[in-house]
């Protein structure tokens, strides 16, 4: 029988190499690894002699599944990754945990590879923060604007000097971070910093950082997720060219090699990233990895291997979150979310991993990032035409007409009476509500069915919170990115869709969702729930204006925050010539004894006054009267002297 127990030994053994999830149940604190790990991958998450150690591999799977992820590999490399790689091959399987964590301590150091900077335009008095009228929101800005400071970082001269052994891709500059986990530079959130940066007057920094981007492309072809090497295989939404473009309109300063750079990008995402839908040309995202992400290894190695297609799974994960929004309804089957999940797995966290294994990010054409390409062809457009360059300047334009076109042909819904994601699996839009649906009012020309737009956010019910406008409607997932939670890029897109429509509701209701966003990010910093300390979240539940932080996601939600703090910022300066309804309110609360005191005290001086009309009346009267006599008497005794003179 000892055959049989070891028969049945190594089957086990083989099953939970492949099968992390029972893996996990059987060594719930595993103390070795019996043999490699297979993954069905081709296509790393990131490129280069590193590659190997912080991507892709054994050594990056058995750090997972030894439960040594967070330090191991870490910041930096004690020697040369060819070293590294060497010194691992002369582990053998089974590989103990002692084991593989001496190799680690051997060829890794945790260093701190960022620095705090003074940025040499931050001023202690800024003054535009003396210009916004109301209190409330002065203060907010004053506590955003100080969060420069606590967010500015630049890379240590060592992480150049030694730039083969660190898994980063440094800038020269100095940037903003969004915060918390967020501890290196990220692309798109670096548009919404950037507005706030602008607001702030702070266009040393500014510039800066677009120098940063520009550089990127020149050596990448495109803008990498962020400067984390394991993040550097994807892009995020291209909003480069509107960064350039929001600093050039505040400052009136253009630069040459930007709009090199910006089209550099843009060619990037014309070859890698376009789907010929009926002869229109439209963007979607949609990574060249197939494996699952270094900073999810496990959670997304499993929700793979339950699919039939490991790679694709993991290609769509990589792909959504290039889209920004991870993770979201947006990409997953829509027949395959909701509550039947609810009832198959009760806890969130089964909930999470069910949806993500129905993702397929890439095979949806986006309306957010059909918007921001459009966008940018205009905007590169503008800066062609400065430089003298109208053959390029006629054909971004043309690239605008056509995509313009193309989002109106195939993600607009008359029925409807909004644009919608295009699902290529099923041939048909995604009907759900998210705030993208309005994106195309940026677009200019689009404004024309604002009225349709109105009626489409009245009929969808995302105008009864308030706390901002949730992520999505209705609420089939326990995703970050769907209901409840309000971010601020989208609710700040929203805004300003609606403030580029003809239509009175929408510029109204963009004033509204501006003071109920204001207020909810506020009262979370100032004056927050019972048993939270007051910040500036990632993400807000948009079912109260009190501050709640959002929940979902992978990690607890993060401080700062970076898109946040530039978001406001934005939105209050553009409101910034009108008083709130709030103050107004306040101004005109009164109970019913002041009223009646104004009552009386209005009609007591509208008395008063008409006393003093009539006695003024009467003095005047008998003045003039005087005066009338007076010179009459003075007349007869003119007449009378004259005869005495005869």
């Amino acid at each position: 029988m000892r055959w049989m127990s070891l028969l049945i030994i190594s089957s086990l053994i083989g099953y939970t190499s492949s099968n992390l999830a029972l893996g996990d149940l059987l060594f719930n604190s595993p103390k070795f690894v019996w043999t490699p790990l297979e993954v069905p991958c081709n296509q790393s998450l990131c490129e280069g002699p590193l590659a190997e150690i912080y991507c892709h591999g054994e050594i990056l799977a058995n750090s997972w599944r030894l439960g040594l992820e967070k330090t191991c590999p870490g910041d930096k490399l004690r020697i040369p990754a060819k070293e590294v790689l060497e010194k691992y091959k002369k582990l053998k399987y089974p590989i103990k945990k002692e084991d593989f964590e001496k190799f680690c301590n051997e060829c890794f150091v945790q260093i701190n590879y960022l620095e705090v900077v003074n940025l040499t335009d931050w001023r202690v008095d800024a003054g535009f923060i003396k210009d916004i009228k109301n209190a409330k929101y002065r203060q907010l800005a004053a506590d955003l604007y100080e969060r420069w400071e606590r967010l500015a970082r630049q890379f240590t001269s060592d992480v150049f000097h030694h730039s083969d052994l660190y898994p980063l891709v440094p800038v020269k500059n100095a940037f903003i971070v969004p915060g918390g986990r967020f501890d290196v530079y990220f692309y798109w959130d670096t548009y919404w910093i950037i507005k706030g940066l602008l607001v702030s007057e702070m266009f040393n920094t500014t510039r800066g950082i677009i120098d940063n981007f520009s550089s990127l492309v020149a050596t990448l072809g495109y803008i990498p997720n962020s400067g984390n090497l394991q993040l550097t295989r994807r892009s995020q939404p291209p909003l480069f060219p509107h960064m350039v473009w929001e600093f050039t309109k505040t400052t009136g300063q253009y630069d040459m090699k930007w709009i090199e750079s910006m089209e550099m990008e843009m060619k990037f995402w014309e070859k890698n990233r376009t789907v010929n839908i009926d002869g229109h040309e439209l963007f979607i995202y949609r990574t060249l990895s197939n494996c699952p992400r270094p900073e999810n290894f496990l959670g997304d190695y499993n929700i793979g291997m339950r699919a039939p297609n490991p790679s694709a799974v993991w290609r769509s994960i990589s792909s959504a979150c290039e889209s920004g929004w991870d993770f979201s309804s947006r990409w997953m089957h829509q027949n395959y979310t909701g509550v039947k999940f609810l009832k198959n797995f009760p806890k969130r966290k089964n909930l999470f991993e069910a949806d993500l294994s129905s993702l397929h990010t890439d095979r949806i054409i986006p309306v957010d990032l059909n918007v921001i390409i459009a966008n940018n062809y205009r905007y590169m457009a503008y800066y062609a035409d400065h430089f003298g360059r109208f053959e390029k300047s006629a054909i971004y334009r043309e690239k605008f007409e056509k995509l313009s076109e193309s989002i109106q042909s195939l993600l607009w819904d008359e029925s409807k009476g909004a644009w919608f994601d295009y699902d290529l699996s099923l041939k048909k839009r995604n009907l759900n509500f998210y705030p993208s649906n309005v994106y195309p009012l940026m677009i200019p020309g689009k404004e024309k069915y604002s009225n349709k737009i109105e009626n489409y956010i009245k009929s969808s019910g995302v105008l009864n919170f308030t706390g901002g406008i949730p992520s999505s409607l209705p609420a089939h997932s326990a995703q970050q990115w769907d209901f409840p939670n309000v971010w601020a890029p989208t609710q700040h897109f929203l805004i300003k869709s609606f403030l580029e429509s003809n239509n009175s509701f929408l510029k109204q209701e963009a004033r509204r969702q501006a003071d109920s966003f204001i207020e909810t990010v506020y009262n979370g910093l100032f004056d927050p729930i019972k048993g939270l300390d007051g910040g500036i979240w990632e993400k807000y539940d948009a079912r109260s204006p009190i501050g709640v932080p959002g929940t979902g996601g992978e990690y607890i939600v993060q401080e700062g925050f970076g898109w946040t703090n530039g978001a406001v910022l934005d939105l209050i300066w553009v409101f910034n010539d009108e008083i709130t309804r709030q103050d107004r309110s306040e101004t005109l609360k009164i109970n019913n004894a002041q009223q009646a005191w104004i009552v009386y005290a209005a009609g007591g001086f509208c008395a008063l006054v008409a006393f003093i009309v009539i006695l003024k009346g009467l003095i005047r009267r008998k003045s003039r009267q005087q005066r009338d006599d007076d010179e009459a008497g003075a007349r007869l005794l003119g007449d009378d002297d004259d005869q005495d003179e005869l």
